[in-house]
């Protein structure tokens, strides 16, 4: 992808006018702030720009994400509910944060790898025959070889595109790994002691996108998390879904000692219905963790997913990519110093419980599983 000088003041701003001008990138080229532009002569107007690989040295100094302080910072993405934008949304914050020179890693947690393809993993598995494929499956690396003690934790990181972007594989093997970690102590813990502590010294930030089904590796996700972020779709069966999911997730805090912020946000918001709105204004008023906007349904934001692009990246400026980029504005937390949890902030807000507890705690808080909505 290759932006020009117009484009990159839309592709970072939180307006829908933006307040960065072409006169403040040619100003920070001029003091050496930013890479020099570079004529597009794929262009018939060879209009200057940058590419997309450079996008990380433009936000660092004139984004709108702030640095990690002590980190990383884990974000986990997830609700008891399929098809509400819950991937996207994570990809989006994913791709913006590595273009704001923050380095990422994508850890997915749902079999049906959703993640992972939109990150672009897939594509390199058309290959021309049967065993070509198989073998390039079967060399895929993933959480399960960690737990198997076949593979170290930074051997299974696979790059993107983005020089900071970086993520592990979804295999089918993600079943093996949920059921062997219910015959392990401390089986909460296994992914914040053997995956995120590991990463620790390499990235800023860590994403988790779950699956819909609350399992022992969501509740490994939760217990290393320093946010939560669950979409709301504005459509009656999310709705009815609502209580339930918030009834576990409280639970599960308390259960388990956890700090975590946790943000609602409503997703595909059709203005054009009443009830969508109903929905929307509902949520507002009543879940005191919702933030005050919505996500509406955008064509541009499916392309974008399968263009494996951020919205801002596929679309800037449009209406879509505002609604992203204040999104996720308002979900990073070191945006939001001094209101609450921050970076470094520890997860628990108690001591850490005994063996004895977590394993009362971790039978009650997967009750009901099958009573939950996917």
């Amino acid at each position: 992808m290759f932006y020009s000088r117009a484009q990159i003041t839309k592709l970072f701003s939180c307006e829908e006018n933006s307040i960065l001008s072409t006169q403040d990138l040619l100003s920070s080229e001029k003091r050496g702030v930013l890479p020099r532009a570079r004529r597009n002569d794929q262009d018939e107007r060879r209009v200057r720009g940058w590419g997309g690989e450079q996008l990380h040295s433009i936000g660092r100094s004139l984004g709108f994400l702030k640095p990690v302080g002590d980190g990383p910072l884990v974000y986990s993405f997830f609700v008891t509910k399929g098809g509400v934008l819950k991937t996207a949304l994570a990809l989006n914050l994913a791709r913006m944060a590595a273009n704001h020179g923050i380095k990422t890693c994508v850890i997915g947690l749902d079999m049906q790898c959703d993640v992972t393809t939109a990150l672009g993993h897939m594509e390199d598995a058309d290959a021309d025959d049967l065993d070509s494929a198989l073998r390039w499956m079967e060399e895929t690396r993933g959480l399960y070889d960690v737990f198997a003690g076949r593979a170290e934790v930074k051997e299974i990181i696979l790059p993107t595109d983005l020089p900071y972007l970086y993520y592990i594989p979804e295999t089918p093997e993600l079943v093996a790994l949920e059921q062997g970690l219910l015959h392990r102590p401390r089986r909460e813990y296994w992914l914040q002691e053997t995956v995120v502590g590991p990463l620790k010294n390499e990235f800023d930030l860590i994403v988790f996108d779950c699956s819909p089904n609350w399992n022992q590796l969501i509740t490994n996700a939760l217990v290393a998390s320093d946010v939560l972020v669950s979409p709301l779709e504005c459509k009656i069966n999310n709705f009815r879904n609502f209580k339930m999911f918030r009834n576990f997730v409280t639970q599960v805090k308390k259960d388990l000692r956890l700090g975590f912020r946790h943000f609602y946000i409503p997703t595909r918001l059709t203005l054009s219905r009443r009830l969508s709105r109903d929905i929307k204004d509902w949520y507002l008023e009543n879940v005191a963790e919702c933030l005050p906007m919505a996500i509406r349904d955008h064509t541009q934001g499916e392309e974008a997913t399968a263009m494996h692009l951020s919205v801002p990246e596929y679309a800037p400026g449009t209406q879509a990519a505002v609604e992203l980029n204040q999104f996720l504005e308002v979900i990073w937390l070191p945006n939001r110093l001094g209101e609450g949890l921050a970076a470094g902030t520890a997860k628990t807000t108690r001591p850490s419980p005994s063996s004895e507890e977590l394993a009362a705690a971790g039978e009650e808080s997967l009750k009901g599983q099958e009573a939950t909505p996917g």
